[in-house]
């Protein structure tokens, strides 16, 4: 599910030497939810796709804080500062060109006050951040690290990652939730089990499994895997989406959630 987002036209970021070292970088100016977010990105290697506009419309509840883990062009949280106009992002990205993208991408779309890029490895953080945030989102490298590594830098660090492992990740996310608050991760449907083991060992509970179908009658390609830290209670697997139809179109209601609706990933138990 790496369907690109509707494409703009081809560019180079600017004229003349830039501060942040985007000059002479090969971007395209492409837009998400119904082109009613711009967003520039490298033209080529890792690019945002349906599993962020997937990640950010699982998250419902529009109040408190938000940190995005691993954020790159911030794909993620410029549909989360899109859909939720009461809430306060923080984007964590370690590579310094995706990070200075994203703070690009930032101000085209009018988010500066209420979305901030921090260039920082998600191992770490700045300690004021721990237990801070209402909601952890990550898109994390979820490929296995003894698979070919792609030949693009930044795409392998997105789809493998650099000296991390899946649990690095989860442990991150735990750190930097506040008691009973929610992390929601998008990973390979065959490394559920294993991301749901991470998270159970770490403490979290009430975990919500969301399966991601790619044409119908086939297996699931991507789970939403949504937790609960500091909560003791029974998890669920709630009834997925399926998202594109037998000729390669996206069915109706993923069209509807790649226009900005919400998935509605609520556990069947709680209603907030």
């Amino acid at each position: 599910m790496s369907q690109d987002p509707t494409i703009g036209n081809d560019a180079k970021t600017g004229d003349g030497a830039s501060p942040d070292g985007l000059d002479d970088l090969a971007v395209t100016h492409d837009h998400l939810l119904g082109k009613t977010v711009s967003i520039m990105q490298p033209k080529s290697g890792f690019r945002v796709g349906t599993d962020a506009v997937l990640l950010a419309a699982a998250i419902e509840v529009n109040r408190g804080r938000i940190l995005d883990m691993g954020a790159g062009v911030g794909g993620v949280s410029l549909c989360l500062a899109r859909r939720l106009d009461a809430v306060q992002i923080t984007a964590i990205e370690i590579d310094p060109v995706m990070a200075a993208l994203a703070q690009r991408n930032v101000a085209t779309n009018g988010f500066d006050d209420r979305l901030r890029i921090l260039r920082d490895d998600i191992a770490k953080m700045p300690p004021v951040l721990a237990g801070s945030f209402d909601h952890v989102v990550s898109n994390p490298p979820y490929h296995y690290a003894t698979g070919t590594r792609p030949r693009d830098k930044r795409r392998a660090l997105a789809h493998i990652g650099e000296g991390l492992a899946l649990g690095d990740w989860v442990k991150s996310a735990m750190w930097a939730a506040k008691p009973r608050g929610r992390i929601s991760f998008i990973c390979r449907a065959d490394r559920a089990d294993e991301l749901i083991h991470l998270f159970t060992t770490a403490g979290a509970s009430e975990i919500l499994q969301f399966p991601l179908w790619p044409r119908p009658m086939v297996p699931a390609g991507r789970v939403i895997i949504q937790v609960r830290k500091a909560v003791s209670g029974p998890g669920a697997i709630l009834p997925g989406l399926i998202m594109h139809n037998d000729d390669g179109s996206f069915t109706e209601a993923a069209s509807r959630i790649m226009n900005g609706e919400g998935l509605y990933m609520m556990h069947p138990a709680r209603r907030v």
